[in-house]
């Protein structure tokens, strides 16, 4: 059995974005299927990393960020337009997204870009469960698939179990990428992924 390229992030992150619009091209050429998988950013950087504050807002590299993205995203060509992150919780997002995966991983996955894109590039932050569940259907999923009174309080344990999953792999920023227990961070390693793992598969 192929071993999949495991995707995580958390939709609030702008690299995640990017890494999102680029990680099927990456997936189809290392010949292995792509599986999402969000996770509580804010949650691992106040218990894992002791950081409090988005990166964003951090002195110095907080407007180093707010430039990079931008010119990042002309670099590759994609729109970026973003809604403001201080209103924007990825919380409801990524628990509608675990619901969805088990159901349709592909469909999964255009819901997911369409949640990044909503954000990112439309300036309409997904905040409410309906706003997710709109977007959920507009991916081919019935809106009983993502009902918050059914399946509210599974959803919620999922993005948890998701976030320690993560941990445990040792997934401390998003966006991050597991290829055969190896971790890489960052939306600038996804090339490094593609060579690392040429020498990987001929070793």
């Amino acid at each position: 059995m192929t071993t999949a390229l495991d995707f995580h992030f958390d939709f609030v992150s702008p690299y995640g974005y990017f890494a999102a619009e680029h990680v099927a091209a990456l997936g189809q050429g290392l010949g292995r299927p792509v599986r999402f998988r969000p996770f509580h950013m804010r949650a691992v950087m106040k218990e894992h990393l002791g950081v409090t504050q988005a990166l964003a807002d951090l002195p110095l590299k907080g407007g180093y960020i707010r430039r990079d993205v931008r010119r990042t995203a002309a670099f590759h060509g994609l729109p970026y337009a973003p809604a403001p992150t201080a209103g924007f919780s990825s919380v409801n997002a990524s628990r509608v997204f675990t619901l969805l995966a088990p159901l349709d991983e592909t469909r999964a996955q255009a819901y997911a870009l369409s949640v990044f894109r909503s954000h990112h590039a439309w300036g309409r932050s997904p905040n409410t469960w309906a706003e997710c569940v709109a977007l959920a259907e507009a991916a081919g999923f019935a809106a009983s698939d993502a009902n918050e009174a059914t399946h509210g309080a599974r959803a919620r344990a999922a993005y948890q179990q998701a976030t320690q999953d993560a941990v445990a792999a040792g997934v401390w920023g998003t966006p991050s990428f597991v290829l055969d227990g190896e971790l890489f961070w960052g939306f600038d390693r996804m090339d490094f992924i593609a060579q690392w793992a040429q020498r990987h598969t001929a070793a």
